[in-house]
């Protein structure tokens, strides 16, 4: 089993999301067909050129739900199970360290609640120290038998965690079920 794993925040809450799937192959061909399925969907070469580079959720979530409707669709094509784990925040901003903190306690939440043996695939940081102490920590567990960061325009599952990472701060957020959220719902687990 493979989880792609992103973060989101907002105000009020911070949460690390995952998106568990069979393998690394499984979302890629599932990432191809969702793009083939958006092909002709009637969009500018410049925004084309904006939106395909990555798929990202504060793109996709500004202008384009049919675009992340289509990705949604494919994530429950999948398969899959979405884990994610929430913590309320006592302050509007949190501290780069205190970030790093939770970020691990989340991660170790959702790790801790799977029984199957995975790999993990998290969004990079660009923080090396970060990076090598997600990796040290969570690699202690015993049913991870491997973890690593990867770029997110590389990496098609980690643009289907951050689109789900999206939908779920929105949820927590506004307390109502979007579209996308009740497609998804019968996959959600909450830690």
């Amino acid at each position: 089993m493979l989880l792609f794993v992103d973060e989101t925040e907002n105000e009020s809450f911070f949460i690390v999301g995952g998106v568990l799937v069979d393998s690394r192959e499984s979302a890629s061909v599932a990432y191809k067909r969702f793009k083939r399925r958006i092909k002709e969907y009637p969009i500018t070469s410049n925004e084309r050129m904006k939106i395909y580079t990555e798929f990202k959720s504060y793109l996709l979530d500004k202008g384009y739900q049919r675009i992340k409707l289509r990705m949604i669709e494919e994530i429950d094509q999948l398969d899959s199970c979405i884990i994610f784990s929430c913590y309320i925040k006592k302050e509007a901003i949190l501290l780069q360290e205190q970030k790093e903190r939770i970020y691990i306690a989340l991660l170790s939440r959702i790790v801790t609640s799977i029984e199957a043996d995975i790999s993990i695939i998290f969004d990079r940081f660009n923080i090396p120290s970060f990076e090598a102490e997600i990796v040290q920590t969570i690699s202690e567990y015993q049913n991870v038998q491997a973890i690593m960061p990867r770029d997110s325009q590389e990496e098609p599952g980690l643009q289907f965690a951050d689109n789900v990472c999206s939908i779920l701060r929105q949820h927590k957020t506004e307390q109502e079920e979007s579209e996308c959220y009740k497609i998804l719902k019968k996959r959600i687990r909450e830690i």
